[in-house]
């Protein structure tokens, strides 16, 4: 009993503290405040909502904290607790500089976190005698960093994000009515009674700011959506296009070992091969890398892998082959490249290679020399040369793509020509493996032919 009434004491000095007594009058004339309330707590409950649904969108969720502060302020007021707002005003300041920026989309804005100590800091001194000086302080300071990063945005802001900008300016000024410095200079006054209530200008323009960033923000989403869902279906349809592209299954060819791996580093990768049986009983082999990533790199190797299965039937010239590939790419690699190499194998072991741009193949772990032309598209009068070879018998020829070179590790070195050439005479798996393990960087093809 005696505990209970000594914590009855030591409470009741703590609410007087912090509220005042309201006569019946003064509370009916408060009304506006709980109307204030419910209307924060309802859009802090649809800003959570929206959040729960986009998580990405964090925005959301800022909103919806200080929303629901703000809610909790009007019920604070509404109980009298007009002396100690300044307390819960401290702690939301911060959090409305943070929905700014983000908000804002303002690049460098770290520095704002200051107002964080700055505003605990006050809010554990302010309630000390002496220092009462100090409690409008986060409003001004809060106000004054909005008021810069809306200075920013208005020199590198986005035009989609000026909506939002002209609402926190708008609230910038009202909201000056919580800072009793502000209001000694300016005069503004904090309530106007209406019919005898009294209505908070700043508690209408904090609903107001709720309501009109809700509807950008929404809008905002729905567009964020609609461009994510056809960015997706871009590259569903670029994944599907590739699959195509890629063969399913090695051709037999009597007389020779042939594996291949391909692994895009990405969704849609830029490599492409292509392994074709030739009439007199031997092997064509063409592989290469589009530059870029995407439909646009998948439109480029359907139009280069159709290509290669028109001249096939016409030729089996390497040269040519590439030649003719050349030519069908001029005027649209928009900015980019393709490296190319293809090569035959007859089946007395006879090879004969041309080459774009493209990383020679290795053979027995020994790179060949090939003469290298240009790679596709860059110039009508390229020249590709065929240079010729011998297969031996159980020696084996080792094609890539420059995923394998340009694996990098964590610390940023490449696994390397020198690494590459040893891996060569592995089977195609376990250099690509060697590649991945190392740190893959791009996407990764290997082809590895052998007679047998």
């Amino acid at each position: 009993m005696m505990a209970c009434l000594a914590l009855t004491v030591g409470v009741l000095p703590l609410r007087d503290r912090l509220f005042d007594p309201v006569p019946v009058a003064t509370q009916v004339a408060n009304t506006p405040f709980v109307v204030f309330a419910v209307l924060l707590f309802s859009l802090a409950a649809v800003y959570m909502a929206l959040w729960w649904a986009a998580r990405d969108y964090q925005v959301f969720r800022n909103m919806g904290i200080y929303l629901a502060l703000c809610g909790v302020q009007m019920i604070w007021l509404y109980e009298g607790g007009g002396k100690s707002n300044w307390a819960l005003i401290a702690i939301t300041g911060p959090v409305l500089v943070m929905i700014a920026g983000e908000a804002l989309r303002i690049p460098n804005r770290r520095w704002t976190l200051i107002i964080w100590p700055f505003s605990i800091l006050v809010f554990l001194v302010g309630w000390l005698r002496g220092f009462h000086f100090l409690q409008p302080l986060p409003v001004d300071a809060s106000d004054l960093i909005l008021l810069v990063l809306i200075v920013q945005w208005v020199r590198v802001g986005q035009r989609r994000d000026r909506n939002i900008a002209a609402a926190f300016a708008f609230f910038i000024l009202v909201r000056g009515t919580l800072s009793s410095n502000i209001r000694a200079v300016t005069h503004m006054p904090g309530l106007v009674d209406i019919g005898g209530w009294l209505w908070g200008l700043a508690p209408i323009a904090i609903c107001l700011l709720g309501v009109a960033t809700l509807v950008i923000y929404t809008r905002d989403l729905i567009a964020d959506r609609r461009e994510k869902l056809r960015m997706s279906a871009e590259m569903e349809a670029a994944r599907t296009v590739q699959q195509v592209m890629i063969p399913e299954a090695i051709p037999d060819v009597k007389g020779f070992a042939i594996e291949s791996v391909y692994r895009p580093f990405g969704e849609v990768g830029g490599d492409f091969f292509q392994i074709l049986a030739t009439k007199d009983g031997g092997v064509l082999v063409v592989i290469g890398d589009v530059s870029g990533k995407g439909m646009p790199a998948a439109m480029t190797v359907s139009l280069l892998v159709g290509t290669v299965r028109t001249l096939v039937h016409y030729t089996q010239g390497p040269g040519e082959i590439l030649t003719a590939m050349n030519k069908r790419m001029l005027g649209r690699s928009h900015g980019g490249f393709t490296t190319c190499l293809v090569l035959r194998a007859d089946a007395d072991g006879r090879l004969t290679a041309a080459n774009a741009g493209h990383i020679s193949p290795y053979l027995n772990g020994q790179e060949l020399a090939l003469e290298n032309g240009l790679p596709l598209g860059l110039a009508a009068s390229a020249v590709y040369t065929e240079s010729t070879f011998a297969l031996d018998a159980a020696r084996q020829l080792t094609l890539m793509t420059d995923g394998v070179v340009e694996a990098r590790d964590a610390k940023g070195e490449l696994l390397g020509f020198e690494r590459t050439a040893a891996l060569t005479t592995k089977t195609a798996t376990e250099i690509a493996d060697a590649a991945q393990q190392w740190g893959q960087d791009d996407d990764i093809t290997v082809l590895t032919v052998a007679r047998q």
